[in-house]
């Protein structure tokens, strides 16, 4: 009976991840408040959040195009502790520019407007990198773009092959649900991009009955692939009475060599017009996933995806949960335990709040 037993042991061993999932709580949740501008931008479509352990700053970026204000981003400070005020200390508002060093203009302008999603510091300089979904109408593909804390463009990478709009639309990227999130990897020397929906390609979008299958990919630093997976994502939450709801990857962040923390968020638009979130954070174990970057389609034969095991569902806090877009590593707590910061994306809409979520994430 030993005999027959080990290797179903042995393969069940092969398919759990090698380490255990980190354990994941609530230390702080808070609103800021609506309609704060700050050197001509406005506090609101957070997309994108980051912190720097060098100087203790943060960065935010806004998905505003040019419609309330020059497209931006913020430096600042934010103080994480439970008890303490919440909200960010504004200090600097970062127009965000063009390569010809020219702001970017608003949609009906008829040139790519900054669609901004992701923003990191960069680990080895005094640079940021901000992630743009691009612009389907225009052809303007998505891009990382890395520019100086004073908004001075420095370099832009684009989408690799595969990653774009396309012509006719019958493969590539789709409209919004291209780069939703980047990571540096944990060596500090490439970087990690995700898809916010399936490739045409690999799938239909997902639906109340079917989730959907995401690229993750990873970039060295002149945007050149080297890597990349699939990622399966949820089905949406719920269903909508006017038809109308999602689900997609809107950040990521990097635990260690082979794992990643992954932010699903699903929208809901109910019958009085406004959206229901339903957010879900997951550990991605890319150790046993097949390297997808020569594939180019997903839906053709089986995957082998990357394991994801679900870490929070944020249902299950008793708070009201927003648009969550943007996720950071944020300073240890005094016993060593780390903070992992969110941020919501309001959309510009009164309805909803600009939140932050602090949470504390122990092995």
């Amino acid at each position: 009976m030993k005999t027959r037993l080990l290797p179903l042991l042995l393969a069940l061993l092969a398919g759990a991840p090698a380490e255990a999932a980190p354990r994941v709580s609530l230390l702080k949740a808070c609103a800021t408040p609506k309609g704060i501008v700050f050197q001509g931008g406005g506090y609101g479509g957070i997309s994108g959040i980051d912190h720097d352990p060098r100087s203790g700053l943060w960065a935010f970026i806004s998905d505003d195009k040019s419609e309330r204000g020059p497209s931006h981003a913020f430096l600042g400070r934010l103080d994480v502790r439970p008890g303490a005020p919440c909200g960010p200390m504004l200090q600097t508002m970062i127009p965000l520019r063009r390569e010809d060093g020219v702001t970017f203009p608003d949609r009906k302008a008829g040139t790519e407007a900054a669609d901004g999603e992701a923003i990191r510091f960069d680990p080895k300089s005094e640079d940021l990198l901000w992630a743009t979904e691009g612009d389907f109408e225009h052809g303007d593909p998505p891009a990382i773009r890395r520019m100086g804390r004073d908004g001075r463009p420095t370099a832009r990478l684009v989408a690799p092959d595969g990653l774009r709009f396309e012509p006719g639309g019958r493969t590539g990227a789709r409209k919004n649900a291209t780069f939703e999130g980047m990571s540096w990897s944990a060596d500090g020397q490439s970087l990690w991009v995700s898809m916010e929906g399936p490739l045409v390609q690999d799938g239909p979008i997902p639906s109340v009955a079917e989730g959907g299958l995401v690229r993750l990919s990873r970039l060295d630093g002149s945007g050149r692939l080297l890597a990349q997976y699939a990622y399966r994502i949820d089905p949406v939450q719920a269903g909508s009475p006017v038809g109308v709801g999602d689900n997609g990857v809107s950040e990521i962040l990097v635990l260690d060599a082979q794992r990643l923390l992954v932010l699903e968020r699903s929208g809901i638009k109910g019958g009085d017009g406004r959206y229901a979130y339903h957010v879900r954070l997951y550990l991605a174990d890319l150790s046993r996933a097949e390297d997808v970057s020569r594939r180019p389609s997903l839906a053709e034969g089986p995957v082998r995806a990357v394991h994801k095991r679900l870490l929070l569902n944020f249902d299950r806090l008793g708070i009201r949960i927003d648009n969550l877009e943007a996720m950071a590593w944020g300073p240890r707590q005094k016993d060593g335990a780390r903070t992992l910061v969110l941020a919501s994306d309001d959309n510009h809409d009164a309805s909803q709040i600009n939140q932050i979520l602090v949470l504390s994430v122990r092995p």
